[in-house]
């Protein structure tokens, strides 16, 4: 016997669309559970976000419980009034259906007759694909270009380092008072000859994060990015003389803008 598909059902309704439109959570659950029988679907369970804005999945707690079950296999489907019930952000419809196809769970809405169970609903996977890797390709492109400006500008790329903060009202890296005083002492104890396991016990940080400190050249004002190498327009914090006799370098072999 053929074992029956096991769905989800997935209801939404703001407070504003409730009053001036007449949707219901349970006008939609009455429909969804008509189609599903006639359809011949066991239904997993219902996921009701009643009262929440569609603009974002976000705030949605039933849809984000959804989509972990779905991630935990505990159904095949998705079954949806209407598309604007589970989105209003093209983004995030895009990489949802996306995240969907790639679990192999089906998304069906009533209204608008999208059934990707279906040869067209298949194709129409395919093309959300397609949109959803091309925003992917966008996204890392805008962040390259983000980050690549910052660099030119002789800003950090990347996290703020241990000794420094970022200023908000001046928008710019400044020295943190607070920790500063660690991060010369760090370097100190090194080049006095001290262990990194008595470097690190002393401040309660790991191996890693010690030798990630020593090897950064933020520290003695410059930035890196994409293996480029300039001045920052940060203070220094370490000399020089003591970043490149700390990591054995007796000269300076880089060249720096």
């Amino acid at each position: 016997m053929e074992q029956k598909k096991k769905i989800s059902i997935y209801v939404r309704v703001s407070s504003d669309e409730q009053k001036k439109e007449g949707y219901s959570i349970q006008a939609q659950l009455d429909k969804l559970y008509e189609y599903a029988k006639f359809k011949g679907w066991e239904v997993f369970r219902s996921y009701k976000d009643e009262g929440v804005s569609g603009k974002s999945i976000k705030g949605r707690k039933e849809f984000k419980q959804m989509l972990l079950d779905a991630h935990n296999e505990k159904f095949s489907a998705i079954l949806i009034y209407k598309f604007d019930r589970a989105f209003r952000n093209v983004k995030e419809a895009l990489i949802t259906l996306d995240e969907l196809r790639e679990l192999g769970v089906d998304f069906i809405s009533i209204s608008e007759n999208i059934d990707t169970t279906s040869a067209m609903g298949k194709f129409f996977f395919v093309v959300i694909s397609g949109f959803a890797e091309l925003e992917r390709q966008l996204t890392s492109e805008r962040l390259g270009l983000t980050l690549e400006s910052k660099f030119n500008k002789g800003i950090i790329v990347g996290r703020v380092p241990t000794g420094y903060k970022w200023n908000k009202k001046k928008k710019i890296i400044v020295i943190n008072d607070k920790k500063v005083d660690m991060v010369k002492d760090v370097f100190h104890m090194t080049l006095a000859g001290e262990g990194y396991r008595k470097v690190c016990d002393k401040y309660g940080i790991s191996h890693q994060s010690y030798y990630n400190m020593i090897r950064n050249r933020v520290y003695i004002g410059d930035i890196e990015f994409n293996g480029k190498i300039k001045k920052g327009t940060h203070p220094k914090i370490i000399e020089d003389s003591v970043f490149n006799k700390v990591n054995g370098i007796e000269d300076e072999k880089e060249t720096i803008e």
